[in-house]
Formats: structure tokens, C-alpha cells, sequence
């Protein structure tokens, strides 16, 4: 599969340069495969894929720079966030009251985040039920900095590491 897309002003090929490494070390077995819980929604019951952050060289294969997320968080809500930012801070609200991603098959629970997401595009104030505990500081969390506007896929500035 090659890249096609900038992300955090990586462009597609240095990403696909990173991807072809972690497969081999995967295939290798010098890295597992990414094993859960989600490192954005934390549910623990989801099988999760590898998402990078960092593609610089020399390569990090840890924590904050390689990520793994559940493919609706890394698919539908972080790649996704520069086009419904509002759907990103809504799905983020989720997450900070106890939230899976696995959660919004429950109708009345995607309602809900539905609601607030209207809610806050209007400036209405509306708070989430807590579902479960959430473990995190709010704020300091991995995806708490990421940048939010689309220059940042190939703003060289939006580089983790300088």
C-alpha cells in the first residue's frame, strides 16, 4: 500500500519510507503487531493498527511518534479531523468522559454526541453523561496539541521533531 497523502509535513513518500520499514520489522519480529487498547478512545476490546506521527529520521518505533488506534478512531475521527472539526472536538468530549469509539453503535449514545456537537457549533452549553472513568489529565493527552488546520499536512513546521 504506498501513501498518498502529506501528514505533519511529511510527505508521501518519506511516509511510505516509514511503512515499508515497520512492515519489515514486523515481518521480521523485531516489532509486534500493534496490540491494543486504543491509544485515542482506550478500548481495550478493539484490535488497533499502527498510526505514525513522527516520520523523521533516524525512525522512532515508540510512544508519542508510532501510535495504535482502533481504525475508526485512526480512519474516521483523526485523519478526518481538518474537515468537521467540530465532529473531532465533539468525538474528543466523548473520550474524556469514559468513551469508546465502540460506544457510538449505541444509537442513544451517538445521538448524544450528536447533540453536543450541535450544541456547541451554537455556543449552547450541553454536558456528556459520564460513561466510565477517564484516566488521562485533559489537556495532555498525545492528541491534545496535534494541529488542527489543513496547511499542517505539509507545513514542514508541523514536524514533531526539528
Amino acid at each position: 500500500m504506498a501513501v498518498k497523502n502529506p501528514y505533519n509535513g511529511y510527505s508521501p513518500k518519506e511516509r511510505d519510507a516509514k511503512y515499508k520499514v515497520l512492515k519489515k520489522l514486523i515481518a521480521s519480529g523485531e516489532l509486534l503487531q500493534a496490540k491494543g487498547p486504543c491509544d485515542l478512545c482506550n478500548d481495550p476490546e478493539v484490535s488497533v493498527e499502527y498510526h505514525d506521527e513522527d516520520y523523521s529520521l533516524p525512525y522512532l518505533w515508540t510512544k508519542p511518534a508510532l501510535l495504535c488506534l482502533c481504525r475508526y478512531c485512526h480512519r474516521s475521527k483523526l485523519h478526518r479531523r481538518f474537515n468537521n472539526p467540530g465532529n473531532w472536538y465533539s468525538f474528543l468530549a466523548h473520550i474524556r468522559r469514559g468513551g469508546y469509539a465502540s460506544d457510538l453503535k449505541n444509537k442513544d449514545i451517538d445521538k448524544e454526541v450528536k447533540s453536543l456537537q450541535v450544541a456547541q457549533k451554537n455556543n449552547v452549553n450541553f454536558k456528556l453523561k459520564s460513561i466510565r472513568p477517564y484516566n488521562n489529565v485533559v489537556g495532555s493527552e498525545w492528541f491534545a496539541s496535534i494541529r488542527m488546520d489543513i496547511e499542517s499536512l505539509q507545513d514542514p513546521k508541523a514536524r514533531p521533531r526539528k
